[in-house]
């Protein structure tokens, strides 16, 4: 049986989950406002593509990785998405961009900026909204959907899915506009359906689906059906009883992860974001 694991791109996470999720997960990060998980992506994404560009860097680490299997284990292998995109519901490419730019220093902005293929459907999001008018496209821009098409949002995500998730990465940004969307006579119960149907063909795809959502926006049964549904969860919070802000990332949930973190008796990562590396796990802390 031949298995794939995805680094995260943050080294010292992947140190402690066997140097990467599975292929095929579905993983949704879960985020108090601010608490890191947007971070988290433009690093993974940055780290991952700077690894594409170095594969004879790449190859010693898959050679480490294998060599690291324990006897009765099944082996896992090392790989890399061919590509990664980033999916927008109401944001657009350049407001990210500024975003990143602002943020953190100029390798890891080109890097970001030159590697990631963006999908905007902000045209899409907001064609129902009173102040529709405000958002639409520049006429002489391409868009990434059908403008005369008369899909609702879910099929036009489902789309951009079906056509560029295969061995690839790709962040939806976000699940929290997703749930909230009330055009297209859509539900939440339709969005959840689409969930539990994204996690079933994502095996197929081989690549790493990463979902945005914002903790305290929807109601409680919601947000669990939700983490019950896809492969993994990373929670991302500040931590309340620290003295100083702290923010920590937790892996609640992850099919074929969570032996590793209980076998290393984890409980959280520390975690800081710096301008010249982005997302960084500062220290670990552990079940004594």
């Amino acid at each position: 049986m031949a298995l794939n694991k995805i680094p995260s791109g943050i080294k010292t996470l992947d140190t402690n989950i066997n140097d990467g999720f599975p292929a095929g997960s579905v993983i949704l990060l879960l985020e108090d406002v601010g608490a890191g998980a947007r971070e988290f992506v433009y690093t993974s994404i940055v780290n991952n593509l700077n690894l594409k560009a170095d594969p004879s860097y790449f190859e010693m680490i898959n050679r480490k990785h294998e060599k690291q299997s324990h006897e009765g284990e099944i082996n896992t292998t090392l790989a890399l998405p061919d590509e990664i995109y980033y999916i927008s519901l109401s944001r657009s490419k350049e407001d990210i961009l500024n975003e990143n730019a602002y943020a953190f220093h100029e390798d890891f902005f080109n890097t970001l900026k030159e590697g990631v293929n963006f999908k905007e459907l902000s045209d899409i999001y907001f064609r129902q909204s009173i102040i529709k008018n405000l958002w639409l496209t520049d006429k002489n821009k391409n868009l990434d959907f059908d403008s005369n098409s008369n899909k609702n949002i879910l099929e036009e995500i489902s789309d951009l899915f079906e056509e560029f998730a295969a061995n690839n990465i790709v962040i939806l940004d976000s699940l929290t506009e997703l749930m909230l969307y009330e055009g297209d006579y859509l539900s939440k119960n339709d969005v959840i359906m689409f969930l539990k149907s994204l996690v079933r063909i994502s095996k197929e795809w081989n690549g790493l689906i990463y979902l945005l959502l914002n903790t305290r926006i929807l109601e409680t049964n919601i947000q669990e059906i939700i983490s019950d549904t896809v492969d993994g969860v990373l929670t991302f919070e500040w931590d309340k009883k620290s003295v100083k802000l702290q923010r920590n990332l937790c892996i609640t949930k992850f099919r074929g992860l969570l032996p590793q973190l209980e076998q290393n008796n984890i409980e959280k990562f520390e975690t800081k974001i710096t301008s010249n590396d982005g997302f960084e796990v500062s220290n670990i802390r552990k079940i004594i």
